[in-house]
């Protein structure tokens, strides 16, 4: 190569740039090297590459299709995502709900083709009605506007309610309802369980309780009243496509109001203590009944008994009768005799008794006792 010729033909803006002659040659031993740009230096690899067609179309470099390949791969990978045991993740395409994707890893259109709303499904979730929880263990607030409801005798009561839900179809509850939110909860727009869920609730405790007496609500039928509102609740969220389940109502305060609340505490009380008096009483009833009876049952077996005796002795005694009467008939003089030795021994129990008849009863001395008293006695007197 000649010397001071150019080692490598230059065209246009790949021409190098030659640094200007000192005139003394003494260039530090750079003499015959070219300084070349960045821009220059990628314009030659660029030419250097053969051309290729690509769809038909003009030509395009190998470099520029690996990174639009690579590009693209990573596109595609930000689409994989994983989901919790406890969550559900809502699929959109092109922002339309397409369908849900259970825990695991899963896979789904990257933006701006598709979206994916991961969402605790298992979780329980709570809604205070009528009152605030107050933070770190404060007072709660009670919210007159939502806890103020009319029974149906026409009594004021102050009723505060805790709703328990979950979600159950993620679908409708993020795409079914739109819903300004609740703040309080930190519950976002368009989720059904912020101001919606909030007026469903209301409105069943409002119909449950005007349809039963103060009485009910503040006494016996407090579980009746949860259990009516929470079917009354879950009609009205199936109804609006909500996808909400309601677990469980649970009443926290049913107080009447302030004004009358010691007037409506005496006659609780009094409520109470005539329970306690009536429970009282069942119980003495219990206790004494089982001992009337038995006594009862044993007057009467004994009744009978003696019934049944009088009426064999009366039997006999007939029996007898007729017996004597018989041998009265067949024996008249025998039959008188012997009824007078035995009356005789009715009138003179526990004596000796003789009988003395025919000529010797005429006599002076008609009877001398033989007995062994009755001879000792004589002999002594001799």
């Amino acid at each position: 190569m000649a010397a001071g010729s150019d080692p490598i033909p230059r065209t246009g803006r790949d021409e190098m740039y030659r640094p200007p002659d000192n005139g003394g040659g003494n260039d530090g031993g750079r003499a015959g090297r070219e300084q070349v740009s960045l821009e220059d230096l990628i314009g030659r690899i660029r030419n250097s590459l053969p051309p290729m067609r690509f769809l038909g179309g003009g030509g395009i470099s190998l470099i520029v299709l690996i990174g639009m390949i690579v590009a693209a791969v990573i596109w595609l990978a930000s689409g994989i995502f994983t989901v919790d045991p406890d969550e559900q993740a809502a699929l959109r395409l092109f922002g339309r709900f397409d369908s849900t994707a259970g825990s695991g890893l899963n896979w789904w259109w990257p933006a701006p083709i598709g979206q994916r709303d991961v969402i605790q499904v298992t979780q329980t979730r709570t809604l205070e009605l009528g009152f605030r929880s107050g933070d770190g263990g404060a007072a709660s607030i009670q919210i007159p506007v939502e806890a103020q409801m009319i029974t149906g005798d026409e009594n004021i009561v102050d009723v505060g309610a805790v709703i328990q839900y979950r979600i159950t179809d993620i679908g409708a509850y993020l795409f079914r309802v739109d819903d300004p939110g609740d703040l309080d909860r930190n519950i976002i727009a368009g989720r059904p369980d912020g101001r919606t869920l909030r007026d469903i609730a209301e409105t069943a405790l409002r119909q449950v309780v005007g349809a039963r007496t103060i009485d009910d609500a503040l006494t016996e039928g407090r579980e009746q009243i949860q259990e009516d509102t929470r079917l009354q609740m879950q009609n009205l969220l199936n109804f609006y496509d909500t996808g909400i389940s309601v677990i469980s109502v649970l009443l926290q305060n049913v107080n009447p109001p302030e004004e009358v609340r010691d007037a409506f505490e005496d006659v609780v009380r009094a409520q109470e203590e005539k329970q306690q008096l009536i429970n009282l009483a069942e119980a003495y009833q219990a206790d004494q009944l089982p001992r009337a009876r038995g006594e009862a049952a044993r007057i009467t077996e004994a009744a009978e008994g003696f019934k049944q005796g009088r009426i064999a002795l009366a039997q006999g005694e007939a029996e007898g009768f007729k017996n004597l009467l018989e041998g009265y008939l067949n024996s008249k003089e025998v039959t008188r005799q012997r009824l007078y030795l035995e009356a005789m021994e009715d009138i003179l129990p526990g004596t000796t008794k003789f009988v003395v008849t025919g000529e010797v009863a005429s006599s002076v001395l008609p009877f001398l006792p033989l007995t062994s008293g009755s001879a000792s006695s004589i002999g002594g007197g001799q």
